[in-house]
């Protein structure tokens, strides 16, 4: 829940009642003819545009369009397009013409058009901003675009102190003189333009993007104070030519949700995972969530334990908790290990174990294996049978002795129902050695979970908390004996779906690459 305090309420409801929400469109010729050119080759296509071969052509063009609709770019700048890019498109059209002639034509003449815009540093957007905004705050939809466009606004005179924000940084406290809302306003929550914060608000975006959205009043005071659409045509060579053009198209345009990037696919993701080529018949397997992560990261959470998350909405101490997966909200930061693998507890528990760590650790390790064994030769209903006439009572539950098999479980929290498992696997001498370890191994994790969660704490407090809600990850380099590299990712998007896959999958965040997406 995001608490926000009685000046900013007051704030907010005399916004609502004044705010003046306009909509700039920008023309550019060569741009929007590229886009309605793309959007007619896929209707062309038909059928066909669910085929690979389209899917790897269709892609990069989509990822240029959207990025350079979503952020005040230049059409050359490389996060929108890559030489590898032009590479790869090319290499995609040599052998178009043998296998669907039909399309031959249509894609070169699309390729050819990303070939002219890739090679021009206009920028009509970020022209029109400094022009009319010079003290505005930019807000944009995706925040890995974030850096180079800060890099290019460094450069400008009047924009080198422009902020810029993110979505879920106007739910705070802070107030602004005027936002610039960069793309359709359907592509942003509502609350930016229902509950504002600020009088003002210019949406700027292409004139190609059809934006239907409607302003909807929350509070009763609010009045319908947006503005007729404000049609801006930017300074563009050969003007005669370019007028024509945009009169005969200005009808056409591409609908906002159109130009999104694709979704993850979710099933594809998990379908691709629990089918691994190292995942074998003997290794443990769990139930675990999938999350979408910033920075096209995606992990696997056990549904059934608690991580550490940072959630910049609650104050102080509260903000570095401890959270059930299962209660995990779109917003917070999941803290991962991002060197050596993704269990950060471990590393310093056995640091605190000391050199008693690697002989604590193989006795754990033996009374699991032996009674793994037991139930491999038997089964789970014999050895639960079994355990119960040796006086442990937990093990009625034939889950509890899965849980106990597993790496996850340091022990059994019971002391009968440990002895019971000792004594079964023929380790009945040695209950008072293997008692010891379980209790140091246990203390030790405690202890190592709290250091942790106390050094991210100190992290945290002393880290630029704008940062790292803008970009939506930061890294946290820990002493080396304390969890070295950890990183916060924002938590974008979550499969509540859960799914059973190797336990060595669980917590190691890993890319998306292309094949996840839904083209």
């Amino acid at each position: 829940m995001t608490y926000i305090s009685l000046s900013t309420v007051d704030k907010i409801y005399s916004y609502s009642s004044l705010v003046k929400i306009k909509q700039n469109l920008i023309v550019h010729t060569d741009f929007r003819i590229f886009c309605l050119s793309l959007k007619k080759f896929e209707l062309l296509l038909g059928e066909n545009v669910e085929e690979d071969y389209w899917k790897n052509f269709l892609r990069p063009l989509r990822q240029y369009r959207f990025k350079l609709c979503a952020a005040p770019l230049p059409f050359n700048h490389p996060i929108a397009c890559q030489p590898e890019t032009i590479k790869f498109i090319e290499r995609q059209l040599k052998n178009c013409k043998f296998i669907y002639q039909d399309f031959a034509s249509a894609a070169d003449e699309i390729f050819n058009l990303l070939i002219n815009l890739s090679k021009s540093h206009e920028n009509p957007q970020l022209d029109f901003i400094a022009t009319n905004y010079p003290n505005a705050s930019i807000v944009l939809k995706e925040s890995y675009l974030i850096p180079p466009l800060e890099d290019l606004l460094s450069k400008i005179p009047q924009l080198h102190k422009t902020s810029i924000l993110v979505p879920s940084q106007l739910r705070t406290n802070s107030c602004y003189e005027k936002l610039v809302v960069i793309g359709a306003s359907r592509w942003f929550p509502d609350y930016i333009f229902t509950a504002p914060r600020t009088h003002e608000i210019d949406i700027v975006h292409y004139s190609c993007i059809k934006d239907k959205w409607q302003y909807k009043p929350v509070f009763v005071a609010s009045l319908d104070n947006i503005l007729p659409s404000n049609f801006v045509y930017l300074p563009i060579s050969k003007e005669e030519e370019v007028n024509i053009k945009t009169t005969e198209n200005l009808s056409e345009g591409i609908e906002a949700d159109e130009i999104i990037p694709p979704t993850i696919n979710w099933i594809k993701i998990a379908k691709k995972i629990s089918t691994f080529s190292s995942f074998s018949d003997n290794e443990e397997t769990i139930e675990a969530r999938l999350f979408f992560l910033e920075k096209n990261t995606a992990v696997f959470l056990d549904t059934n334990a608690k991580t550490i998350v940072i959630d910049l909405v609650e104050d102080d101490e509260l903000q570095v908790k401890k959270e059930i997966v299962t209660d995990i909200e779109i917003g917070m930061f999941i803290i991962l290990r991002t060197n050596g693998g993704g269990d950060y507890i471990i590393p310093l528990a056995n640091h605190i174990l000391g050199e008693k760590a690697q002989n604590f650790r193989e006795l754990q390790q033996l009374w699991k294996v032996r009674l793994n064994k037991k139930v491999g030769s038997s089964s789970l209903h014999d050895v639960s049978w079994r355990l119960v006439q040796l006086g442990s009572k937990m093990a009625k539950k034939e889950q509890n002795i899965r849980n106990w098999m597993s790496n996850r479980n340091i022990r059994p929290h019971e002391q009968e129902d440990f002895d019971a498992i000792l004594t079964f696997v023929g380790l009945g001498d040695r209950l008072k050695e293997f008692h010891e370890a379980a209790d140091k191994i246990d203390s030790a994790h405690r202890k190592a979970g709290k250091h942790i969660r106390q050094l991210l704490l100190h992290k945290v407090c002393n880290s630029n908390l704008q940062q790292l809600e803008q970009i939506g990850k930061m890294d946290f380099e820990l002493p080396k004996a304390d969890g070295g590299s950890m990183t916060a990712f924002r938590v974008v998007e979550i499969n509540t779906e859960a799914i059973t896959i190797p336990y060595s999958k669980i917590s190691h965040p890993f890319q998306l690459d292309g094949e996840f997406i839904n083209d």
